[in-house]
């Protein structure tokens, strides 16, 4: 197993992994006199087409302007927001693409054309803020506690060592624990940030459920916790408070590989690993070993497994199921990210995952590797 550490949610904006402006209603709170201008100058982007692309995954639309360079590679841009919203700035023929949070404000870029990530850009303090909050989360002494556990796990599992495995798992947890603890102090420090409503969804794919609840209750007391972006962490909370450990699992049917239909009810009577997850999703298929050892190992022990995948190509998917020898049930719509049960189950980045009980109550949440074989063990005992 490779333990791995969500990549927080404010690098995974411009994913489809959070799909989803038309400039939303005025909810946020900002000053909106005046509007935005987007200056910039950029070397080797002399007469080349710039685009300017919302990024904000909590709105059905992305709203886009282009804009044309001159000779000296000068652009400019113009516009009107209802509230701060999250960019990429691209240019026409130049790989890559730079984020940032646009506002009502002057703002300025300058930097070269070939190496987008390196651009500067002034004016936005939202934009301020969540660079010092980046470079707060890159920093190296954090990543090398995880570094550390995963070394530790791997090294253990190579020699069966599973004292040192669980050892290992437990220094994640603490650094998590850690991590929580900071991103909370963040928002503490800045209540009135789209930043800080961004860390909301790390939180969340940090499982502090509770967590998030608590501080965007004490967000949405301030203009910010009325924006869009706030405003569908809300409903994803209160969604996945249905989904509690505790909960009953809501029954979804969908099709299988061959065309059948197959209901997660029909499962009743076993313990059944409710997985989500997609072809091109790198740690997902990292972690498949481990769900197929979990499999092999438990299969006629009243445990099974039930697959759902957000992929939207049938043959990319099929492939990675025959390549990674899932041998038990899979079903998918092909709709990507708006896969129906992926929408019902309130999920937003995977492997996500849910153990549930005979009964179809949930047990536990986003299990993997040696912590799903444990837990496992442990209820078939």
């Amino acid at each position: 197993m490779k333990l791995f550490f969500l990549t927080p949610l404010l690098l995974l904006l411009a994913t489809p992994g959070y799909s989803q402006s038309k400039a939303v209603k005025k909810t946020a709170g900002q000053s909106l006199a005046g509007g935005y201008t987007v200056s910039g100058t950029l070397k080797n982007a002399a007469n080349r087409k710039i685009i300017l692309t919302e990024n904000s995954f909590y709105k059905t639309k992305q709203h886009a302007d282009t804009a044309t360079a001159n000779a000296k590679g000068q652009f400019t841009f113009k516009g009107k927001l209802d509230e701060v919203a999250f960019y990429g700035l691209s240019v026409e023929g130049k790989p890559g693409r730079q984020y940032f949070y646009l506002e009502n404000s002057p703002i300025t870029i300058r930097g070269n054309a070939d190496s987008l990530w390196a651009i500067r850009i002034t004016g936005s303090k939202e934009e301020n803020l969540r660079q010092s909050l980046e470079k707060m989360m890159m920093d190296t002494a954090i990543a090398n506690r995880y570094k550390r556990a995963e070394l530790k796990y791997g090294n253990a599992r190579a020699t069966n060592d599973a004292a040192t495995m669980q050892a290992a798992l437990k220094e994640r947890e603490e650094a998590v624990r850690q991590d929580q603890v900071r991103f909370k102090n963040f928002i503490a420090a800045h209540p009135n940030s789209a930043a800080s409503v961004n860390v909301l969804g790390v939180l969340i794919s940090m499982n502090d459920l509770a967590g998030a609840d608590s501080m965007l209750t004490r967000l949405e007391t301030m203009p910010i916790g009325k924006s869009s972006q706030a405003q569908f962490f809300r409903q994803q909370i209160d969604l996945m408070n249905r989904l509690n450990v505790g909960k009953m699992a809501p029954d979804f049917a969908q099709t299988d590989t061959l065309g059948n239909v197959v209901k997660l009810s029909s499962f009743k009577g076993k313990y059944v690993l409710v997985d989500f997850w997609a072809s091109w999703c790198g740690p997902c298929r990292e972690e498949n070993p481990n769900l197929v050892q979990t499999f092999k190992t438990f299969k006629d022990k009243n445990f099974t497994i039930f697959s759902v995948s957000l992929d939207n190509n049938r043959q990319n998917w099929l492939n990675a199921i025959r390549k990674d020898r899932l041998t038990w049930a899979h079903v998918s719509d092909l709709k990507g990210w708006k896969n129906d049960v992926a929408q019902q189950y309130g999920i937003n980045s995977v492997p996500a995952n849910f153990l549930l009980d005979p009964t179809g109550k949930i047990i536990a949440r986003n299990l993997r590797g040696a912590e799903l074989s444990k837990k496992i063990s442990e209820l078939l005992q």
